[in-house]
């Protein structure tokens, strides 16, 4: 139905067709009806910007040569920048997992040894580089695709990664040379200790702050659950009608509301 509605108001229209005064009329009818608000301009679909405050804040704690956390990265995580879902989302990926530090030197051990300690600096080089979400995220799943096991010449691997991607490997380098990696990385320790829950595997979500649990791999899901804004992407309007609540829906019952009392249209 909000499909039809949409079509008779709009008729196909662009935006350099329409007169001034059915522009206006129209602004309003987006707003009652957030299903319509994307509109046409010269053939291209224009949607609405995210509110910074509105977008989920999906937060990924894992440790480079975790086979898990390989495998969600390479596999699932990749969903995000899928079907809109991104529009939603801040990503934040913290390389540390399960790590320590040990006292007097501050000496990090991590789970899987020291091959595992470097590549945890190496990605927090390239979150720090490549500020980007899907910049750094593409770096990190090629390192992760072919960084598994032990490797004797480790430094090949993420140069390689640099080259296949064409990204510069000299912004890894002097991160990793000057010490701000494993700074970098005392920083993610600090965060990792504040959780609550403490971590318990990895790779270990949460959305908001909320721990996500065993069920990391139907992330989608939750993220679709917690987003409470009026612009839907297509991989929520995909999720099971039980699975969500319609966030297009709630908007347009608030606003609704909101007009009552201004209108006087006896509802």
């Amino acid at each position: 139905m909000w499909e039809l509605l949409c079509v008779i108001f709009f008729s196909k229209m662009t935006f350099h067709q329409l007169p001034s005064s059915f522009l206006s009329t129209a602004l309003l009818f987006m707003f009652i009806f957030p299903h319509c608000s994307s509109v046409e301009y010269d053939g291209a679909r224009i949607f609405p910007t995210v509110k910074q405050d509105e977008k989920v804040n999906l937060s990924v704690y894992y440790e480079s040569l975790s086979d898990t956390g390989a495998e969600f990265i390479t596999h699932d995580l990749g969903k995000v920048f899928e079907k809109d879902l991104t529009s939603i989302v801040n990503l934040r990926l913290i390389p540390w997992g399960k790590a320590q530090i040990v006292e007097p030197n501050e000496t990090i051990v991590c789970e899987h040894g020291e091959d595992e300690c470097y590549f945890n600096v190496i990605h927090a080089c390239a979150i720090k580089a490549w500020p980007e979400q899907l910049l750094h995220f593409t770096f990190i799943k090629c390192l992760e695709e072919t960084s598994w096991g032990p490797t004797l010449d480790k430094e090949k691997v993420w140069r390689t990664c640099c080259q296949n991607l064409k990204l510069s490997p000299n912004l890894i380098k002097d991160c990793y040379d000057n010490g701000t990696g494993r700074w970098l990385e005392l920083i993610y320790a600090a965060e990792t200790e504040r959780l609550k829950p403490p971590i318990q595997f990895v790779p270990w979500l949460t959305l908001n702050g909320d721990a996500v649990g065993p069920d990391y791999g139907n992330f989608v899901k939750y993220v679709c659950e917690a987003y409470s804004g009026s612009h839907v992407p297509e991989a929520c309007k995909e999720m099971p009608k039980s699975a969500k609540t319609s966030a297009a829906e709630k908007e347009t019952a608030i606003l609704l509301k909101q007009m009552r009392p201004k209108w006087n249209i006896g509802w």
